[in-house]
C-alpha cells in the first residue's frame, strides 16, 4: 500500500518567509546606510556570509528588491544597486508634489500645538544633522520632516505612497548629490514651510511646498545631466 505523502509543515513556510522578509529589509537598511551605493554590484553570495543567512532567501529577497526597482539584475553579470534616471526623477517629484499638496489643507485643518510641536521636533533633529554635512542621514531625515507633516492629514493610504515614492527617489539617490549650498537651501525652505503651518497659512503653506519640491527636483536633475555629460566625455 503506497504511503500517503507528507503534509507540509506550515511551519516551514514561515520561517522561510521570515527569513526572506529579514533579509529584504537588511539589504534595504544596507542601502539606507550608504552600505551599497548606487550602481554597486551585490553579490549573493558574500552577502549571505555577512548577513548569516543562508543563500535562498538572499536570492528570493533581492527578486523583491528587483521588483520594487531598488535593484536590477543584468543577466551574467548579476544584482546592483538601481541607479535612478532623470525621467524616474522628474515623475517622483511630481508624484510626491501632487500628494503633498492635496494633503496639505486637511493637515492646517487638523493642526493642533503637539501636532506643531511634533512637526518642529522632525526640523529640528535635521537642523542639528545639518551641521555634521552627512548626506545619506540627512536625506532620511528630510523625509521624516514631509512624512511626519503628512502623517497628521489622517489618510494612511497617501502617507503610505509618499513613503514610497521618498523611498524609490532616496534609495537610488547619491548623497553626493546634496552639497553644502543645497543643504542650506533644504533648511531654509523647511523652516518657511514650519512658519506657513504655524501660521495656518494654506496659501503660504502651499507656496513653500511647491518651491521646496521644485528646487529638489531641478538640483537632481541638474545632477543627474552632469554626471551623464562626464559619462559621455569619458567615451
Amino acid at each position: 500500500m503506497a504511503k500517503a505523502p507528507k503534509k507540509a509543515n506550515p511551519k516551514n513556510g514561515n520561517r522561510r518567509g521570515l527569513a526572506i522578509e529579514e533579509a529584504y529589509q537588511k539589504v534595504k537598511k544596507m542601502i539606507y546606510l550608504n552600505q551599497f551605493a548606487p550602481g554597486q554590484k551585490i553579490v549573493s553570495n558574500d552577502l549571505a556570509k555577512r548577513l548569516d543567512i543562508s543563500i535562498t532567501p538572499v536570492i528570493q529577497a533581492l527578486n523583491r528588491l528587483e521588483a520594487s526597482n531598488f535593484v536590477t539584475y543584468v543577466p551574467n553579470k548579476g544584482y546592483f544597486v538601481s541607479e535612478i534616471t532623470e525621467e524616474d526623477a522628474r515623475q517622483l517629484y511630481k508624484a510626491r508634489e501632487a500628494l503633498e499638496l492635496y494633503i496639505l489643507p486637511t493637515v492646517i485643518a487638523n493642526m493642533t500645538a503637539k501636532n506643531f510641536d511634533e512637526i518642529k521636533e522632525a526640523f529640528s533633529l535635521q537642523r542639528s544633522e545639518a551641521k555634521n554635512l552627512v548626506g545619506r542621514r540627512l536625506i532620511l531625515l528630510d523625509a521624516q520632516f514631509h512624512l511626519k507633516i503628512a502623517s497628521f492629514s489622517g489618510n494612511d493610504i497617501i502617507c503610505h505612497m509618499l513613503q514610497e515614492i521618498f523611498e524609490k527617489l532616496y534609495l537610488r539617490y547619491r548623497p553626493e548629490y546634496l552639497g553644502s549650498n543645497r543643504i542650506k537651501e533644504v533648511a531654509e525652505e523647511h523652516r518657511n514651510l514650519l512658519e506657513a503651518l504655524r501660521q495656518r497659512d494654506v496659501d503660504k503653506a502651499l507656496a513653500a511646498i511647491r518651491h521646496h519640491i521644485s528646487q529638489g527636483m531641478d538640483r537632481v536633475v541638474s545632477s543627474l545631466q552632469a554626471e551623464q555629460h562626464t559619462d559621455l566625455t569619458l567615451d
